[in-house]
C-alpha cells in the first residue's frame, strides 16, 4: 500500500464511522461534535491537549468545538486543580446514554455492511470484517499510544467500554 492509497483508506473509513455513529433522527452536526464527545465520554476530565492527541484534529479545532459544545450545555470545562494553564472537559451526564447507544453500533457491522455488496457470501463478510476490525483495532492503540507519547504496552481504553458496560456484552474476540 501506497502512502497516497493509506490517505484514501482513511477517508473510506471515516465515512463509514460517520455513518455508524448517526441516527437518521440526529441534528446535523459536524463530526469532529461526535468524536470528542466519545471520546470524552470513556476519558473525562482530560485536557484539551490530550483530546487533541486522541482525536487528531487540529487543536484550534477541538477548542472551538469544546466551546460550542460548553455553550449547548453538552460539556463543562473548568481548570486542571494542577496547572490552572490547562483546561479539562467533561460531558454533561445526559450525553452519556446517548453515546453508549452509538457505540453499540460494532465497527464488524459497520465494514460488513460496506462489504455485503462486493461479497453475496454472508460468512466470507462477516469473517473479512472481524480480521480487518482486529487489524484496525491494533493500529488504533499503537497510533493512540504514539500520539499521547505514552508505550504502546499502555492501558489505552478502547472506545467500546461503554457500550460494553451499558449492554454487559464484551467485544467478540
Amino acid at each position: 500500500m501506497k502512502a497516497g492509497e493509506l490517505y484514501l483508506l482513511g477517508k473510506h473509513l471515516m465515512e463509514l464511522a460517520a455513518h455508524g455513529m448517526r441516527d437518521d433522527a440526529d441534528p446535523d452536526v459536524p463530526d469532529v461534535y461526535l468524536v470528542l464527545i466519545s471520546v470524552l465520554v470513556e476519558a473525562p476530565d482530560i485536557s484539551i491537549s490530550e483530546l487533541t492527541a486522541r482525536t487528531g484534529f487540529a487543536q484550534s479545532h477541538v477548542s472551538a468545538a469544546v466551546a460550542k459544545l460548553r455553550e449547548r450545555g453538552a460539556l463543562h470545562t473548568r481548570p486542571d486543580p494542577a496547572d490552572r494553564r490547562r483546561t479539562l472537559v467533561t460531558p454533561a451526564d445526559g450525553l452519556i446514554a446517548a453515546v453508549a447507544q452509538r457505540q453499540q453500533r460494532d465497527a464488524e457491522q459497520v465494514l460488513a455492511a460496506a462489504l455485503a455488496a462486493l461479497d453475496p457470501d454472508a460468512d466470507a463478510v462477516a469473517d473479512r470484517a472481524a480480521r480487518l476490525v482486529e487489524a484496525a483495532d491494533e493500529l488504533y492503540r499503537l497510533l493512540t499510544a504514539r500520539a499521547l507519547g505514552v508505550s504502546a504496552d499502555s492501558a489505552l481504553m478502547p472506545l467500546h467500554s461503554l457500550a460494553e458496560e451499558a449492554t454487559g456484552r464484551p467485544k467478540k474476540n
